[in-house]
């Protein structure tokens, strides 16, 4: 379980013991607040237990971090949608009130990353409350400064870039992040992770004399053994999709498959921190798994994708037992989709909101959701009308706003075969 910074831990205690009407001192003010909490409406009858709540509260001694869960609960009854916009509505207090008289705080948070002080999982806590900060209000929207300083910066890059991938925003704000960050970090690690992001962002959109630039480059970056699974997963996702875009028929060539398969067996493993933690992308250990699998969903190769995700179970046997991952989760639903779409199940079959859980992973759903949409609309065509209308609907809408036609051409196939 993270840690949290103690900054945020005591702001957020004190969020709740305004709420609660006093400080909680004793053990029967925590009791009161598990009984308030399980009414609250706002938490949704949520129950924390009152051992949890003395712990948090410092009423006895605690080792570690907390769940995700206790923080959104927290937040929740403090006011906030959950643990993340607690965060934002802190950062952002934080960096209004530094803003003047004095030196701006954007001239220290870079350096906050790099701080000895803080765990690994603090840093990346703290990556994504600063990328929560950062994100434009509106799709489109140019990256900040703070953004931008946090590319250039090593503990940024890492913790910030890299962790916090807002693949919502490429077409915009994140894909100006990407840029900086390219003409800051020269690894070939970190070339071909931002190249082949910056593919996705053009190849998306629909730029092809961009995308195809993009890729040449893509090709041409050195790969060293110890690259990461996350940017060589983006790769083969890059060769998938192009090879479809080619191909007459939109069919992947076997022997294509064939290469990946092999790659897989040459790609380090992820080493994961102890305790869960959010669904961080370089975190997921089959990541390069994870990038094939939604290269093969996004481009209707669905008996391929079944032999793909059972090659997948079979080498990464921990995502039977994960805990709530937005990757893990899509993975199921892939392979719900493929069975469908193989005759091996009818659309009455799976029951989709088992499927998901996702309400941890916001940052990411605001582009994984599209996927969902995607999902779920394989299951509507010739069973619910109205349902597939409005999928279409939110589908043609996130693809309108975020620049991302390819995601309604993808819809628009879907039942046209």
């Amino acid at each position: 379980m993270p840690r949290l910074p103690l900054p945020l831990q005591a702001a957020l205690r004190e969020a709740v013991e305004a709420r609660f009407g006093q400080p909680l001192r004793y053990p029967s003010h925590c009791d009161a607040l598990e009984l308030e909490l399980q009414q609250n409406a706002a938490t949704a009858g949520r129950r924390l237990s009152p051992s949890t709540l003395r712990r948090f509260f410092g009423l006895v001694e605690k080792d570690g971090g907390y769940h995700l869960h206790t923080l959104d609960t927290l937040a929740r009854y403090a006011g906030h949608a959950d643990f993340a916009a607690f965060g934002q509505s802190v950062s952002g207090m934080a960096l209004r009130e530094n803003a003047a008289p004095g030196p701006a705080i954007t001239t220290d948070i870079p350096e906050l990353l790099a701080m000895e002080q803080l765990a690994y999982p603090e840093r990346l806590l703290l990556g994504y409350f600063l990328g929560r900060i950062t994100r434009p209000a509106r799709p489109g929207g140019a990256a900040s400064a703070l953004a931008l300083r946090l590319a250039a910066h090593p503990a940024g890059q890492e913790f910030y870039v890299e962790s916090f991938v807002d693949l919502a925003h490429l077409t915009g704000a994140f894909g100006e992040v990407l840029t900086t960050y390219l003409q800051h970090k020269h690894t070939p690690e970190a070339q071909l992770f931002g190249n082949a992001a910056l593919f996705l962002a053009e190849f998306l959109a629909g730029e092809e004399p961009a995308w195809r630039r993009r890729l040449a480059v893509v090709r041409a970056l050195p790969v060293p053994p110890e690259v990461h699974a996350f940017p060589r997963g983006r790769r083969a996702f890059a060769e998938i999709v192009t090879a479809w875009h080619d191909a007459p028929d939109h069919v992947v060539p076997p022997q294509l498959l064939e290469s990946v398969r092999a790659e897989a067996a040459a790609v380090p493993r992820t080493v994961v921190p102890q305790g869960p933690l959010p669904a961080f992308y370089n975190l997921f250990p089959a990541g390069y798994h994870f990038f094939v699998a939604e290269a093969l969903f996004l481009t209707g190769q669905f008996p391929a994708l079944l032999d793909w995700l059972a090659f997948t179970n079979q080498e990464f046997p921990e995502l039977a037992w994960l805990e709530t991952n937005v990757f893990d989760q899509l993975l199921r639903a892939f392979r719900a989709v493929a069975e469908l779409r193989t005759g091996l199940i009818s659309a009455s079959a799976p029951h989709l909101h088992s499927l998901f859980n996702l309400e941890t992973n916001s940052w990411l759903l605001d582009y994984f959701q599209v996927h969902i949409w995607l999902v779920e609309l394989h299951f509507a065509i010739g069973n619910d009308a109205a349902e597939e209308t409005r999928l279409r609907s939110h589908i043609q809408e996130f693809a309108a706003q975020y620049r991302m036609p390819f995601f309604e051409t993808v819809a628009e196939r879907i039942g046209a075969n």
